[in-house]
């Protein structure tokens, strides 16, 4: 149902016309009206597994029509014929795109400068759920470990979920509010903290956020935001950046919340790059961003109780007997994982590319989720993940071609496919796309599916 203007707190309009349209009220209408409004579909493609000349011709074999925005990876999408939804189709199951808003891109975009990183960082998204920007990072800065916090236990499902669908062989998943990386002074190279806000530049789609807008709330999501600042700049090495981003417009959530900051730091806290996007403007959401250098250490505050940390204990390097049994499989089916560390987490086998920092790094954060997964060791038998088909290479493991779209949709759909299947193993592919990893079920003959659940079509 269309939202109208007169959905809009009135304390809101009053808010926006002092502090930012005075003696513009035209400007301002067209601000108003452009909250009522949808967006255009944007997506982002994920250069982690595919460039982006290559999905442009993916996208016009399919009669989508890719129209370039001021991100290069980002584009807005229509389509000729809707046979499904967009998250059914096979590139959005297998994560070569994100389905994400302009605006929202736009804070990796601005950190990163929009180029390619091939420094081993190590990097900290403070509030990383759903996980679009997290991925983001990801492909920006390919040789750097990234840790996705989600303070929120609710929205961890998502988060995981998402950055296994876009690749996550470098991500740590960890679940602490955004003040507890205040222990961890010195630490991280760039910080992203795309922080919780009132979210009044989404205003197009959650109409709540202007309806029963007020400023005490604003103060008091200022002071949350205050508090998140402060333990990123503190867990910033010195000469890193943070960026702090926000979909909100008041000056109450930003620049309140920089100059607060920069007041207590004056000598250390550098304003590199700041920005609003007006809805009316961008043809996006409503935005803020603002790039920040850490020139110099700050000092620890006195009197501060240490936080304990815990640790994983359930995390521990595989072991010896597991290191044969996965051998077995690595020898059959020719998957090299010498350039990462093994681990085992409650009988799941999981792997993080290698990194300098990453090993130290877990003795000071409990993971909720680290790298990706390969499979589970029960019994002393090893099942293989479904996705290491499509995210590793194997020299060994011979393809099988999914032949119609029918039997792609039969098998994106929970169902076995193929019949009199020989092979033990094999990687199931359709149209050149990798699609997952299968072996033999001897009852039926056809290969057993492990698609995961949460990616299937309904």
């Amino acid at each position: 149902m269309k939202k109208h203007q007169s959905d809009i707190n009135p304390r809101f309009v009053e808010y926006f016309q002092e502090n930012f349209f005075a003696n513009k009220p035209e400007e301002l209408d067209r601000f108003l009206e452009a909250l009522t409004k949808p967006l255009p579909k944007t997506i982002r493609v994920n250069t982690t597994r595919i460039n982006v000349e290559d999905f442009k011709a993916r996208a016009e074999r399919n009669n989508w029509i890719l129209t370039p925005t001021n991100n290069p990876t980002v584009f807005r999408i229509d389509r000729t014929e809707i046979k499904m939804p967009l998250g059914h189709t096979l590139e959005h199951l297998l994560g070569y795109f994100y389905m994400q808003e302009l605006s929202a891109s736009m804070s990796v975009h601005y950190l990163t400068d929009g180029k390619i990183n091939n420094t081993p960082y190590l990097i900290l998204d403070m509030a990383a759920s759903p996980g679009g920007k997290t991925t983001q990072l990801s492909e920006h800065y390919p040789n750097s470990i990234i840790v996705a916090n989600e303070p929120t236990r609710d929205r961890m499902a998502q988060l995981v979920s998402n950055t296994e669908r876009l690749r996550n062989d470098r991500i740590m998943i960890t679940n602490y509010d955004g003040g507890f990386y205040s222990n961890l002074p010195e630490t991280f190279d760039r910080i992203l903290i795309d922080a919780p806000c009132s979210g009044e530049g989404i205003g197009f789609k959650e109409s709540q956020t202007v309806k029963y807008w007020n400023l005490k709330n604003i103060h008091k999501i200022a002071r949350l935001q205050i508090k998140l600042l402060d333990a990123a700049f503190r867990a910033l090495k010195t000469g890193g950046e943070v960026l702090y981003s926000t979909c909100t417009l008041n000056k109450i959530e930003n620049e309140w919340v920089i100059n607060e900051i920069q007041s207590r730091y004056p000598e250390s806290f550098e304003v590199l790059f700041e920005k609003r996007f007006w809805p009316h403007e961008e043809a996006s959401g409503g935005f803020f961003v603002c790039k920040i250098r850490k020139n110099a250490t700050v000092k620890e505050v006195e009197n501060k109780v240490p936080r304990a940390i815990k640790t994983n204990k359930e995390l521990i390097p595989l072991t010896k007997d597991h290191e044969r049994i996965l051998s077995k499989f690595i020898e059959i089916v020719g998957l090299d994982l010498s350039n990462y560390y093994l681990y085992e987490f409650k009988r799941d086998i999981l792997a993080i590319q290698k990194n300098s920092t990453a090993k130290a790094l877990l003795q000071n954060i409990f993971p909720i989720r680290l790298g990706q997964k390969i499979g589970r060791i029960e019994e002393g038998v090893f099942t293989p993940d479904n996705r290491i088909g499509r995210d590793f290479r194997l020299t060994k493991t011979p393809v099988y071609e999914i032949m119609s779209e029918q039997e792609l949709d039969d098998y994106l759909r929970g169902k076995e496919i193929g019949e009199n299947i020989q092979e033990e193993y094999s990687v199931l592919q359709y149209k050149g796309l990798n699609v997952g990893f299968e072996s033999k079920n001897p009852k039926t003959e056809k290969f057993t599916n492990t698609f995961p659940r949460e990616w299937q079509r309904k």
